[in-house]
């Protein structure tokens, strides 16, 4: 049995982590919003920092900010506190890393995904199947004779219930951006 010394424990409840004894700690999913170098190689090394921690990369999205020179990256990924703790930890140390924010549960945030659904549509059912992705907030981006495609944006468990209802209606192929957030009292700026 493993004890544990008074700044142990308090090092441990700071980090979150659990301080019962051999008991596991539950992955859970972080948001992370990292301000990086706009130039060849500087999103790599981000990437290849987490999967050298055992962190799978749920969705990453990346694009320039009002700075042309700034990309921010957004990252979801899986795992224990203490795993992402030193996956950011080491993420901050990167000279193409600028600022780095974690999204806490709870936080007043701003989320969106857009997500493109291609959708089997005969003439026979393709009204019906209109007003059914319209009611549920999506717009017809392209239509043909076999299939239609639509947009919708929403948070990430919008877009997952989007799916899951018209993946009764022929569902042919899904495309999802990945999440953005952004905080909606405060904002992520360089040092």
């Amino acid at each position: 049995m493993t004890t544990f010394t008074q700044q142990q424990l308090l090092r441990k409840r700071a980090n979150g982590e659990t301080v019962l004894h051999d008991a596991p700690e539950d992955p859970q999913t972080h948001v992370l919003s990292i301000l990086i170098e706009n130039h060849a190689g500087a999103l790599n090394r981000v990437v290849n920092l987490f999967s050298a921690r055992n962190l799978n990369l749920d969705s990453v999205s990346v694009g320039t900010t009002e700075d042309p020179t700034t990309s921010r990256l957004t990252v979801v990924t899986t795992g224990t506190r203490r795993q992402v703790r030193q996956a950011v930890r080491l993420v901050r140390q990167l000279l193409d890393v600028l600022a780095l924010d974690e999204f806490v549960p709870g936080e007043p945030v701003v989320e969106r995904e857009l997500c493109l659904a291609k959708l089997a549509a005969t003439a026979a059912e393709r009204s019906g199947l209109l007003e059914l992705v319209r009611g549920l907030g999506a717009s017809v981006v392209h239509a043909d004779r076999e299939a239609v495609t639509v947009e919708v944006t929403g948070t990430a468990s919008e877009v997952d219930a989007f799916i899951e209802v018209v993946s009764e209606h022929g569902l042919l192929e899904v495309a999802r951006s990945g999440r953005l957030v952004l905080h909606r009292q405060r904002h992520l700026s360089l040092p």
